[in-house]
């Protein structure tokens, strides 16, 4: 009884220490990938994540706002904001000047939200839009 008890026993680590060793690798190639872009462009920051501006994993019922009304926002910007879950003027407007830099890191566009001044110019879109 005690032996095959004995054996269950090296079976099981040796299983755990499989898994682990598995896991270590998956993850490791897995993370290498998700850095493989800050590592080619070394200038880019990787955005802290409580930063990150409020998103929504869909539009609303009413529909998606036309994000291109924004100056500066061209097509492939418009797609990028809404594949990261920006859809409205009013989420771009409640932005601050951390979600804005969070923005401009993701979307590697240095500076643009500011210059271009899409707050404001949300806030003003909201408006009307109401």
């Amino acid at each position: 009884m005690i032996e095959i008890a004995s054996k269950i026993v090296i079976c099981l680590a040796l299983a755990a220490f499989i898994g682990f060793l598995i896991g270590f690798i998956i993850g490791k190639a897995t993370r290498r990938q998700e850095y493989a872009t800050v590592t080619e462009n070394p200038t880019k920051k990787v955005g802290n994540i409580y930063n990150k501006p409020l998103i929504f994993s869909c539009p609303r019922p009413a529909g998606k706002d036309n994000l291109k009304q924004i100056e500066g926002v061209d097509s492939f910007i418009e797609a990028q904001l809404n594949h990261l879950g920006i859809f409205h003027f009013d989420q771009i407007s409640n932005w601050t000047d951390k979600n804005c830099e969070w923005i401009e890191n993701y979307l590697d566009i240095n500076d643009r939200i500011r210059e271009e001044n899409w707050v404001e110019q949300a806030k003003a879109l909201s408006k009307t839009t109401v």
